[in-house]
């Protein structure tokens, strides 16, 4: 280390330029590094971990086969609405179907964000948190459907599907315990709440009891918040907006499945005005939505500038390196004439590079930690928010920061490496003469 140092002291001229050149790029990479990196985790680390089993799902839409001007205007009535339960009933008796839901929306239907309101515990309505209301169907299985997993001390899910207290609702996981502290809410009363008008208070619109509480599920892919909050239709039926949701027996393929009935749909899932008219599994609902979201060129755009940037980090702190390592050919010429080795000569050279590295990375960190200091805030990756997790790295200051600020070392001491390597291996395998010719 001592001889690192002497070296790095001895040319420090030309190691000052790099040195100051790393730590510029350290300050400008670092909020696009921690942006990515949050965004990354959010999206592919942090599924939650009740999140219910989707490749034996399937869902489908009804379709209505009277003409548009002879319904339009009109209410679907109960003999007409019995066509639905035909249906449901006919594959229910399918042998590959383990349950079937008629539900109003359904978990990532449309990946669109439900509606949102706040909640805060009855007693305490400063404590608030936005969640994502979503209704569904009494007496329709709709949580033992979706797979949702219920926690330690709430009724099942079969029993929240049957019917719950009027002024009922269940909740997930993350959400009890950011209101309670604890996942043992069953019975507890929330507060729906809003700011007023001139934003001086808090206004309630209406108290639930918490009927039962289910593990954290992703209600829409782009959006990472465990808080959902499912509401029991009380006042409406199923009619000609239904939607239903089938899960099959886990021996069956669910691909398999739906290649094999959808021919048939049109056929033997009809009855009275009503037509089964899609059905697909859950990963292809999926993929459609992904292609009309857009979602995948949005984030390629997005990259972009991110792309360029590395670039030309990459090229200009090649040419930084090559153009020093150029100078210093002459000593590298005389290292080998007394013996030096190849291996020796590189090694020193990438030890010198790490040592550089770490020095004005630390220094560059240092000098985004002050504008982080003064009220920039750390990403959050638009994508994961106020997960609520108090374990999660994301939402606490210091891992977060250091976190970030190593895989920016980590990335700039690649680079760095790289930059090092190439120019470096060139000199070492040419000969001591050749070496001292060239200066």
């Amino acid at each position: 280390m001592r001889t690192i140092l002497k070296n790095l002291w001895a040319h420090r001229k030309q190691n000052g330029w790099i040195f100051v050149e790393i730590i510029i790029i350290t300050a400008l990479s670092w909020f696009m590094v921690d942006y990515v990196v949050v965004s990354a985790y959010g999206t592919y680390f942090c599924v939650p971990e009740g999140d219910f089993e989707k490749d034996h799902l399937c869902v489908g839409k009804f379709g209505i086969l009277r003409g548009a001007s002879e319904s339009e205007g009109k209410v679907i009535t109960q003999e007409e609405r019995e066509g639905l339960y035909v249906v449901k009933n006919k594959l229910e008796n399918l042998p590959e179907v383990q349950s079937v839901s008629l539900v109003r929306d359904y978990i990532g239907k449309d990946f669109r964000t439900y509606l949102w309101e706040t909640m805060a515990p009855a007693d305490d309505t400063l404590k608030t948190i936005g969640v994502a209301n979503m209704e569904y169907y009494q007496n329709e299985k709709f949580f033992e459907t979706h797979g949702l997993k219920t926690v330690e001390g709430s009724p099942s899910a079969e029993e929240l599907s049957r019917e719950i207290p009027q002024d009922g609702l269940v909740i997930t996981r993350s959400i009890a315990k950011m209101l309670f502290g604890t996942d043992q809410a069953v019975g507890k009363r929330v507060a729906r709440v809003r700011p007023t008008w001139t934003g001086d208070g808090i206004l309630v619109s209406g108290y639930n009891t918490i009927a039962g509480v289910v593990e954290d599920v992703e209600e829409n892919p782009h959006e990472r918040y465990p808080y959902v909050a499912f509401y029991p239709c009380l006042y409406s039926v199923p009619s000609y907006n239904c939607n239903l949701i089938l899960r099959l027996k886990p021996s069956v393929d669910a691909e398999e499945f739906v290649k094999k009935t959808l021919p048939t749909l049109t056929d033997e899932f009809r009855a009275g005005i009503f037509v089964l008219n899609t059905l697909e599994t859950y990963w292809q609902h999926y993929d459609q939505q992904m292609k009309k979201d857009n979602s995948t060129m949005t984030n390629q755009l997005a990259s972009i500038p991110l792309v360029l940037f590395c670039i030309n980090v990459m090229l200009g702190t090649l040419g930084t390196f090559w153009l020093q390592l150029r100078k210093r050919r002459e000593d590298i010429g005389i290292m080998r004439a007394f013996g030096a080795s190849r291996r020796r000569i590189f090694a020193m050279l990438l030890a010198e590079g790490t040592v550089l590295t770490a020095l004005a990375t630390f220094v560059g960190c240092f000098i985004w930690f002050q504008f982080v200091a003064s009220g920039i805030s750390l990403s959050d990756g638009n994508i994961y928010g106020s997960s609520g997790r108090e374990s999660d790295w994301i939402t606490q200051f210091w891992p977060h920061f250091l976190i970030v600020s190593s895989i920016v070392y980590l990335l700039i001491l690649i680079v760095v490496g790289i930059a090092i390597a190439l120019p470096a291996w060139g000199i070492c395998r040419k000969k001591v003469v050749d070496v001292l010719r060239e200066n």
